[in-house]
């Protein structure tokens, strides 16, 4: 198994240049993400509209949800195999077309207003399947369509892609709803959705990266056996666990704080385009910091922001979270191209889709309780004063695993 670094500041022209594939497959990621933000601004707001005015469960109403897009993470592990083994352009494809019709037929439901909580949940439920097989099959595309010389500009655009593109799909989904109602904005995120179907099917035809007969089991033990055999693996995914709790709880609590604070969807959406837009600004420093930092160095950078970041949400008000989201996108982007780029280099070809499905279950539990958690009656200070407290530990612990892997 590989366990090397990828220099991430190689600065020759010719060297970045991209291949026509990678493009092509960009552009599909970015429209996809686009319409994805919109949906998942709409779905909270599609929850609550089911229940009665006077209703006391708007929390539950929103966990469940929340809680129904992360339970798919579970089967990651099946559906890493899966990637491996199958052509990605066929795994790729086939998301596509189920998650646009998915989102069509619930679009067209809530325009006629015969939607219920248990529909809403089920579709969030499909979504989250859904995104969980293309996650895995996108986290070996990169490796494969471009050199390891190009990972860290191959990997910095995707990031824009899947993490930036919601800066303006956010405060769409926001507009929409607040505008159009629930029913036209899920129709409008699945038309950009239904793009990644053309970003796909334009792919160069490549065969599975691992051979031999799907077996989860032995998947997972494979899997583990490549945490086990390099500790820093599994203090990055450590964060990625911590990082998936934190998210179901903000997900959940960014909402509900919205409509007692604020305007509810129109302040919840400029709270995600401003995580957005923190995001896209850490990407575009990690060019510049790569040239004068070690990719350690920075990664431990990006914990630190995200503590500061998850410490701004114990404050009340909608301006305190509005900065905290900027403070911590600005962390998760340093840390999603960095971070990703390191663990694209520690992991074999025909092992990524099988060790990033097992983290992803692993990461299903995080975001399990995290959703649980954050609908239970706790005081959203004291939850997040807690939250910050457990990321400070990790973010300390980071340069002991670095210390370690260095012997």
């Amino acid at each position: 198994m590989p366990d090397t670094v990828i220099d991430l500041a190689v600065t020759d022209p010719a060297a970045l240049r991209l291949p026509r594939s990678f493009w092509t497959y960009w552009l599909g990621l970015l429209a996809s993400a686009l319409g994805e933000a919109v949906v998942y601004v709409a779905l909270p707001f599609l929850a609550l509209a089911t229940l009665h005015p006077s209703s006391t469960r708007s929390a539950a109403a929103v966990g469940s949800v929340v809680l129904a897009l992360s339970l798919p993470r579970f089967f990651a592990v099946l559906l890493g195999g899966l990637a491996d083994r199958w052509p990605p352009r066929t795994l790729l494809s086939l998301s596509a077309v189920l998650r646009t019709l998915g989102v069509v037929g619930t679009g067209l439901l809530a325009l006629r207003g015969t939607l219920n909580l248990n529909a809403v949940v089920g579709l969030a439920f499909g979504l989250g399947l859904l995104a969980t097989l293309s996650a895995t099959a996108q986290s070996a595309m990169v490796p494969r369509l471009v050199p390891s010389r190009q990972w860290q500009r191959a990997n910095s655009l995707t990031s824009v892609a899947m993490m930036g593109a919601p800066l303006i799909g956010y405060g769409l989904g926001g507009f929409g709803v607040a505008h159009w109602g629930v029913g036209a904005t899920l129709l409008s995120g699945a038309a950009l959705s239904a793009l990644l179907l053309l970003g796909t099917l334009a792919l160069p035809p490549m065969p599975g990266a691992a051979s031999g007969a799907l077996n989860v089991l032995s998947d997972l033990r494979l899997s583990f056996g490549v945490l086990r055999s390099t500790p820093l693996l599994g203090a990055l995914f450590a964060m990625n666990f911590a990082l998936s709790f934190i998210s179901n709880v903000t997900n959940v609590r960014a909402p509900l704080h919205m409509l007692a604070a604020g305007r509810g969807a129109a302040d919840y959406a400029v709270f995600e385009m401003l995580l957005s837009g923190g995001v896209l600004l850490g990407i575009a420093l990690v060019g510049p910091l790569s040239a004068r930092f070690s990719p350690d160095r920075l990664i431990g950078t990006g914990r630190f922001i995200l503590v500061l970041g998850t410490a701004g949400f114990i404050a009340g008000g909608v301006w305190p979270w509005w900065t905290a989201a900027g403070v911590f996108g600005l962390g998760l982007g340093l840390l999603e191209v960095v971070a990703t780029t390191r663990i694209q280099g520690l992991i074999s070809a025909e092992m990524r889709g099988r060790v990033i499905g097992s983290v992803m279950a692993f990461n299903a539990l995080g975001l399990t309780l995290g959703a649980g958690l954050a609908a239970r009656s706790i005081a959203t200070p004291l939850l997040m004063l807690g939250l910050t407290g457990g990321l400070a530990l990790l973010a300390a612990l980071w340069p002991l695993a670095v210390q370690r892997a260095g012997r």
